[in-house]
C-alpha cells in the first residue's frame, strides 16, 4: 500500500507540472502563430513559378524539305539525278514505268508551255514535231490534231471567201443592169409623154374629121404599146432591186456563218489544248518524280532503275539549300494550351545531343495552331533567335527533322495562388 500511495503523490506532481503554463505564452503564444500564419502567406505571395508545358518536337526550317512520294505502284523507269546532287525547282527527278517515251512526253511539254493561248488566232508547230510515243496522253493529242487541222485549213483555204466573192461579183452586175434600166426607163418614161400628146392630137384631129378612124386607133395602139414597155420596164427594175437585196442578205449570212465556223474552231482547238495540257500535267502528277524547291536530293530506300515501288513509298527526300531560318514545330496537348501564349520561352531538348552535355536550345513562341490535327495535338511554331546556339554556348549540326522534347514555359503564378486554386478546386467538388 506504501508503495502504492508513493506513485500517486508523484502522479499528481508530474500532472502538476505538465498542466502550468508559462504566463509568456498565454501572451504571447497566439500572437507567434498569427505572426508565423502571416509569414507563411507573405513568403507565398512572393514565391512564384512558372508552368512547364511538356511536347513533342520537330526542327526544321521556314522551307521545309520536300518528300517526294510514289503516286502509282511499278518499276522505277530512269532516274535522273545523283544522290546528294544540288537540284532547282521543277527539275525532273525519276520516272516511274509507263507506255509512253519521257522523252516525247517531254518534248511535248516543252513546247506546249511555249504556247500563249491568244482570242483571234492559235498557232502550234505541229508539222515540226515528230511522230510521238506519249501513252496515255496518246488520245488527248489525237482530239487536238484533228481540231488543229481543221483550223489550220479553215484559215488557209478558207472556204466562205468564194461564196462571197461570188455574191459580191452579182451584186455588182446586178446594180450595173440596175442603173442600164433605171436610164432605159427615163428615156421611155419620155416617150410616153410624147406619143400620149400626139394621141390628144390625133384625137382632137379625128374629132375634126381630119384623119380616118383607122388612123387614131393604130395612134391609140402606139401608146399603149409604149406604156406596156414602160410598165414591164417598172417590173424589171422591181425585179432587180429584190435581188440585189437577197444577194445581201445572202452575203451577210455567209459572213456570219464564216464568223461562226471560225470561232466554233478556234474554240475547239483551244478545248482539246487545253485538254492535252491537262493530260500531260496528269501524266507528270503520275509518272513523274519532280523537284519543287531549290536544293539537294537525298536517296532513300531506291537508287537504281528497276526497283520497284508502292503507291505512297517515300523515294526522294529535297533537303533546302537555304538553312538559316530555322522553326521549331510543337506537337502539343490539348491540356493546360489555354496557358501558352505568343512570346512565351521555349526550351528545346534534342534527341541527338543530351541537354546535360550541350545545353538546350532557347526559342519564342511565334504562333500557335486554331484547330487541331486529327490525333488531337495542336501545332505551335517556334523560332530560335540564336539559331542552332545552345544555352552552354555550343553549335548544333542541323540534321532535318530532328526530333526531341521541348518544355514551354507559361506565365509565374504565385504560390499563393495555386493554394487558393487548390482548395477552390477541393470545395467545388
Amino acid at each position: 500500500m506504501p508503495e502504492n500511495n508513493e506513485i500517486e503523490v508523484r502522479s499528481e506532481e508530474v500532472q502538476e507540472i505538465l498542466s502550468y503554463v508559462p504566463n509568456w505564452m498565454v501572451r504571447w503564444g497566439n500572437t507567434l502563430f498569427f505572426l508565423l500564419i502571416l509569414m507563411l502567406f507573405f513568403i507565398s505571395w512572393f514565391i512564384k513559378y512558372p508552368d512547364i508545358i511538356n511536347a513533342e518536337v520537330i526542327l526544321t526550317t521556314k522551307i521545309p524539305p520536300q518528300k517526294e512520294y510514289a503516286r502509282v505502284s511499278g518499276k522505277i523507269d530512269t532516274i535522273l539525278v545523283r544522290d546528294a546532287q544540288n537540284v532547282i525547282k521543277n527539275q525532273p527527278l525519276a520516272i516511274i514505268e509507263n507506255t509512253a517515251d519521257y522523252s516525247d512526253v517531254f518534248l511535248l511539254k516543252s513546247i506546249i508551255d511555249t504556247i500563249k493561248v491568244q482570242k483571234e488566232s492559235f498557232l502550234f508547230p505541229i508539222n515540226d514535231l515528230p511522230i510521238l510515243f506519249i501513252g496515255d496522253i496518246e488520245a488527248s493529242y489525237d482530239s487536238f490534231e484533228d481540231n488543229y487541222i481543221k483550223y489550220v485549213l479553215n484559215k488557209d483555204l478558207d472556204p466562205f471567201s468564194h461564196e462571197v466573192n461570188a455574191n459580191r461579183i452579182s451584186t455588182s452586175e446586178l446594180k450595173r443592169r440596175l442603173s442600164n434600166m433605171q436610164s432605159q426607163k427615163r428615156l421611155n418614161e419620155k416617150e410616153l409623154k410624147f406619143k400620149k400628146k400626139d394621141l390628144e392630137r390625133s384625137k382632137s384631129l379625128f374629132g375634126k374629121g381630119v384623119i380616118s378612124e383607122k388612123e387614131y386607133e393604130l395612134k391609140q395602139l402606139d401608146f399603149l404599146q409604149s406604156e406596156r414597155s414602160y410598165k414591164n420596164m417598172n417590173t424589171s427594175i422591181s425585179q432587180l432591186r429584190e435581188s440585189i437585196s437577197n444577194n445581201k442578205r445572202t452575203s451577210k449570212g455567209t459572213e456570219i456563218a464564216k464568223v461562226r465556223e471560225e470561232m466554233t474552231l478556234l474554240k475547239n482547238v483551244i478545248q482539246s489544248f487545253n485538254q492535252l495540257r491537262k493530260s500531260v500535267k496528269d501524266w507528270e502528277m503520275k509518272y513523274l518524280l519532280i523537284s519543287e524547291i531549290n536544293g539537294k536530293v537525298s536517296f532513300l530506300n531506291y537508287w537504281s532503275k528497276n526497283q520497284t515501288v508502292s503507291q505512297g513509298d517515300l523515294v526522294f527526300t529535297i533537303i533546302p539549300r537555304n538553312n538559316s531560318a530555322f522553326i521549331a514545330k510543337l506537337k502539343t496537348p490539348s491540356q493546360n494550351l489555354g496557358k501558352v501564349k505568343v512570346g512565351q520561352v521555349v526550351h528545346i531538348k534534342l534527341d541527338n545531343y543530351p541537354d546535360y552535355e550541350f545545353g538546350v536550345l532557347k526559342g519564342i513562341v511565334n504562333n500557335i495552331s486554331e484547330i487541331s490535327n486529327k490525333e488531337g495535338f495542336y501545332t505551335i511554331d517556334v523560332s530560335l533567335p540564336k539559331n542552332l546556339v545552345t544555352s552552354y554556348n555550343k553549335d548544333i549540326i542541323f540534321k532535318q527533322e530532328m526530333r526531341g522534347a521541348a518544355e514551354i514555359i507559361t506565365e509565374d503564378l504565385r504560390l499563393i495562388q495555386r493554394l487558393f486554386y487548390q482548395l477552390t478546386k477541393i470545395f467545388n467538388r
